[in-house]
């Protein structure tokens, strides 16, 4: 179907999309997850984090511009890479893949929207539980105790709109009510009952 798709591996911190490149066409995640940002005034401001199944590069293609982000892969990544021209063709031709993008792009504006709201009405530590959530819950085979996140706290952070040391402030409490924990060098959600309450604003234990 795509005579010119190619099948690309990025090492782990290999950013294989800068901001500005001129649009080649897109990239399928099959395996790994990337860090999908912008840098404005020497200022990283993180917008989402692809995992398989997403898309990247779907607003350039429909602006018709040059890339408006940059992509790096927080671990080894697998992707299929669609070039522009068979892209075009796909979803002239296939009404499942113009509802897929559809989706994805709606997907995207109501995260935003989201942010928008959670930043104005809730807590830093409050946004961080409500975070950890969401990243947990992409993970078709997540459970409901030792859900890691594969998320640096620094990456976390910026999201969030917050310093590094006082995220690292967030999380040791967190940690001392057993509500996450670190293994192996990564965040691991304990609690998600009592996670939720904190994203939510109903936090017994504060």
């Amino acid at each position: 179907m795509f005579p010119n798709k190619q099948f690309r591996q990025f090492n782990k911190s290999e950013m294989f999309v800068r901001q500005n490149d001129s649009f080649q066409g897109v990239f399928c995640i099959q395996e790994g997850v990337v860090k999908v940002s912008t840098s404005r005034n020497n200022k990283e401001f993180i917008l989402w984090f692809a995992r398989p199944g997403d898309i990247i590069g779907i607003n350039s293609f429909l602006n018709n511009e040059n890339y408006s982000f940059n992509a790096l892969a927080v671990e080894p990544v697998n992707a299929c890479f669609i070039p522009t021209s068979d892209f075009n063709e796909l979803i002239n031709k296939d009404p499942v893949v113009s509802k897929k993008i559809m989706k994805d792009m709606c997907d995207k504006i109501n995260f935003i929207e989201n942010r928008i709201s959670s930043i104005s009405r809730k807590r830093i530590r409050e946004q961080f539980a409500e975070m950890l959530i969401s990243m947990a819950m992409k993970n078709k085979n997540a459970a409901t105790v030792n859900m890691p996140i594969n998320c640096s706290i620094k990456d976390m952070a910026n999201i969030i709109g917050t310093t590094k040391s006082y995220l690292c402030k967030i999380i040791s409490d967190f940690n001392s009510k057993k509500v996450v924990a670190m293994h192996n060098k990564k965040l691991v959600i304990k609690d998600l009952d009592k996670l939720s309450l904190i994203a939510i604003g109903d936090d017994p234990l504060n």
